[in-house]
């Protein structure tokens, strides 16, 4: 008895190009909705920026929309057939990321009109190391006994 086995599609074989198919970036499953919370965890500022971006880069990997969040798929022109696909995926994109800030972080992002914009403000505030708090622990650590 011979069993065939199928490989993996390959990229070159997936339809990228279709916006009804799951590969490409501005599809969307029928669950998808702005209030879905991607991770559990809420980002408090810089303690918990590590933790909760590599979680959500995670989440959106599996949504296949890290492309929309990186820059690689690039915003199309406003006369584009994909424009309208594109915004709807963008306001998707901040809901999620805006799901997953506190309150207080969240009400200083509202305004930011592009989830690539967003996701970069995110990395270039919260990513920074803080000095004051890392003077603060390093004071703590000379203290123990």
């Amino acid at each position: 008895m011979v069993i065939e086995t199928q490989s993996p599609p390959s990229q070159s074989s997936q339809n990228t190009e279709d916006i009804n198919s799951p590969h490409h970036p501005l599809f969307f499953h029928p669950n998808d909705h702005p209030g879905l919370l991607l991770i559990s965890k809420k980002l408090l500022g810089s303690e918990n920026y590590g933790t909760l971006r590599r979680s959500l880069l995670i989440a959106l990997s599996a949504k296949n929309k890290l492309k929309l969040i990186n820059g690689e798929y690039e915003e199309p022109d406003p006369n584009s057939e994909l424009r309208a696909y594109w915004e709807r995926a963008n306001d998707m994109l901040i809901s999620w990321i805006l799901n997953t800030v506190s309150e207080q972080i969240g009400n200083n992002l509202t305004f930011i009109n592009s989830a690539y914009a967003l996701w970069n403000e995110l990395h270039e505030h919260y990513s920074q190391l803080d000095g004051h708090r890392i003077y603060q622990l390093a004071n703590e650590i000379v203290d123990l006994k």
